[in-house]
């Protein structure tokens, strides 16, 4: 198949081959933009160098392919974008994102969603995305690229959104 025939992904524009395989049932990819995803987060296949970054893949991915309108895709784009905001807005360290995570989800009573509201992403046309992550030569030429996607995806998301984003913070990851 030439790559003439290749589609985009919904999230990221990413040029893939088509075909069937599993998506996440919320998260906007393509079978194959999952699978890169996939097998860099899970498998570490292409293997990545060390980064502090890293540990932010799940959350820049998430947000660059929010999917359609629902509670659910609306609570996790909000959760990622929250950590997203946390680490290079707020300087919370890495090893926080699990806390960070679970403090922006606790809800009160009766709130597990409804907490947030559906954001309109960005155009996320001509910026990184797992496939330039994964096509890179070397694990730390994919370390780089992953520390600039973490960066560059909150850079698409901000103009936007980092007013609603630093009040669901206040409200929800610093208060208690």
């Amino acid at each position: 198949m030439s790559s003439r025939e290749w589609t985009p992904c919904p999230g990221c524009g990413a040029r893939l081959p088509p075909g069937d395989g599993p998506t996440h049932r919320y998260i906007g990819a393509s079978p194959a933009c999952w699978a890169i995803y996939s097998a860099l987060l899970n498998a570490g296949e292409p293997p990545v160098a060390p980064t502090p970054a890293l540990a932010q893949l799940v959350d820049a991915y998430a947000a660059q392919h929010p999917g359609a309108p629902s509670a659910q895709a609306t609570q996790s784009v909000a959760v990622h974008l929250l950590a997203l905001y946390g680490v290079l807005v707020k300087g919370v360290a890495v090893d926080r994102l699990v806390w960070l995570r679970t403090k922006a989800l606790r809800a009160r009573p009766g709130e597990k969603h409804g907490r947030f509201q559906w954001l309109t992403p960005p155009d996320f046309a001509g910026s990184l995305n797992v496939a330039a992550v994964a096509g890179a030569p070397t694990p730390p030429a994919r370390a780089g690229l992953v520390e600039r996607y973490v960066r560059q995806v909150w850079e698409r998301w901000a103009p936007g959104h980092a007013p609603t984003i630093a009040r669901w913070y206040a409200a929800f990851v610093e208060k208690e």
